[in-house]
């Protein structure tokens, strides 16, 4: 019997292909009625009697800073089933702990391997609460119906890579994706290896533009993604923080020493990160860091194992100029990964529709009825309004990031939530252009100037 869903999902952070594509799989592949609530137009303020289920993906709870009395009430109230998507844990869900609790979460989709679940979910109240397992990405339909990649002989780069610098806060497993580009990138400038290698924000790649970069590199570099640092009470973050302040070139394993000893690999979030499927997917190879990579990839059959010291860099350039054994692995890995289907969008939702259907959560029999608000041209184009239509509402396909939504502040009242967006849009756009850059320059020679920035910003978008 299907249910009436309604997914909640913020619009902005599906600018990057892996959260659009997550976001997608649930209206794409659900047996059940999807009805989509981008949390970025405004608060969730209409009727909850219809719906038979509520899902809040983790793109909502990333930038949810907090809920209203009203909001908590509404969800609280609501007498189906509440589940919780959750991932980054040690940090959204360290952030949102009492909030699940307040909200009556019946089901959590977390990251965090079993093995861990007390250890993560420690208040009693999650003891009633049913855990799902479930990866960061899966593979999309979109990755099935890539034209023909370029045979790996005519490639321009035997490597490419893109990542950014991570705080130090968050563990040595993030730092590896920072050390793996710049090491690498290094040693093929030695050995004259062609090499697309960035480590910046600015050179990051996303939507159409990923894909083609993958598939005119020989290879990619990965490691495992996600933190293994749970800052439970909330004082390691401050205290690295602080002391960077003190002594800004200061490297990562004097940090590690001083503050992440014993905190750092406690609990083990080594997750696979949904770009592994991307270049499977491109019949790229992968060059990866030694690591279980949730189980979906073995070294030697899908992918070249470097060592994070490099002892082995020779043996590696090496497996990279077989490219017939190169071949041969990557047919294998896409035959294992991708064309197996078990790692599909659809295997995934299909385990959260069974859930669903399972949970003895009442069918209310309610049918929805939609109107016209708005078209697109194709799935990546701009949403093209209807004149006077109402997009505070329950929509059948979710909103693009760069969907123009009417989200006035001021009304007859001060809208906080949308104040809040329209500062958080305005400062994500000024972070990381020349005159930030120039910005933060200026101020970071004045320390007590430059701390009194910090904390407005923090207080006005929950970000440093």
């Amino acid at each position: 019997m299907r249910r009436n869903v309604l997914f909640c999902y913020s619009r902005l952070p599906s600018f990057t292909n892996a959260v659009r594509d997550y976001v997608r799989a649930f209206g794409d592949y659900s047996s059940h009625r999807v009805h989509y609530y981008d949390m970025d137009s405004g608060p969730l303020e209409f009727d909850l009697e219809p719906f038979d289920c509520l899902i809040f993906s983790y793109c909502f709870w990333a930038r949810c800073l907090s809920i209203s009395p009203a909001f908590r009430k509404r969800v609280a109230d609501f007498s189906g089933l509440k589940i919780a998507i959750l991932q980054d844990e040690y940090e959204y869900f360290l952030w949102h702990e009492k909030t699940l609790i307040a909200l009556g979460m019946d089901t959590i989709v977390t990251c965090v391997p079993e093995a861990y679940w007390r250890d993560v979910f420690r208040d009693d109240a999650f003891r009633s609460v049913t855990f799902i397992n479930a990866l960061t990405g899966y593979v999309p339909d979109s990755l099935l119906d890539l034209p023909t990649p370029k045979p790996l002989a005519e490639r321009n780069w035997t490597l490419g890579y893109r990542s950014r610098p991570v705080p130090f806060t968050y563990g040595r497993l993030t730092q590896e994706k920072l050390l793996i580009g710049q090491r690498m990138k290094q040693i093929c400038a030695e050995r004259r290896i062609p090499a697309n290698i960035e480590v910046t924000e600015e050179s990051r790649i996303y939507g159409p533009a990923w894909p083609e970069f993958i598939g005119n590199c020989k290879a990619v570099l990965g490691t495992e993604s996600g933190s293994n640092v749970f800052d439970f009470d909330g004082s390691i973050k401050p205290a690295i923080e602080d002391f960077l302040k003190a002594h800004p070139d200061v490297d990562f394993e004097s940090v590690h020493e001083r503050f992440l000893q014993g905190h750092d690999d406690t609990i083990h979030m080594n997750q696979v990160s949904p770009r592994i499927f991307e270049a499977i997917a491109m019949k790229s190879g992968l060059v990866l860091f030694e690591g279980n990579y949730s189980g979906v990839v073995r070294p030697w059959d899908h992918f070249i194992p470097l060592k994070k010291d490099f002892s082995n860099v020779d043996e590696v350039f090496s497996a990279l100029e077989d490219i017939e054994g190169l071949k041969t692995m990557t047919e294998r890995a896409y035959d294992d990964v991708i064309k197996s289907g078990k790692y599909h969008f659809r295997s995934f939702i299909d385990a959260i529709d069974a859930h669903i259907s399972d949970s003895g959560a009442v069918d209310k029999g309610y049918e929805p009825c939609y109107g016209l608000i708005a078209w697109r041209t194709s799935a990546e184009a701009e949403l093209n309004t209807i004149s006077g239509q109402q997009m505070r509402i329950p929509t059948n396909r979710p909103l693009l990031y760069f969907d123009s939504i009417t989200d006035p502040f001021l009304t007859i009242r001060i809208n906080w939530g949308a104040l809040h967006r329209a500062i958080m849009r305005c400062y994500e756009s000024i972070l990381y252009s020349p005159m930030g850059r120039k910005c933060r320059e200026f101020l970071q020679q004045n320390a007590v100037l430059y701390a009194v920035v910090r904390k407005c910003v923090r207080l006005l978008t929950g970000r440093w």
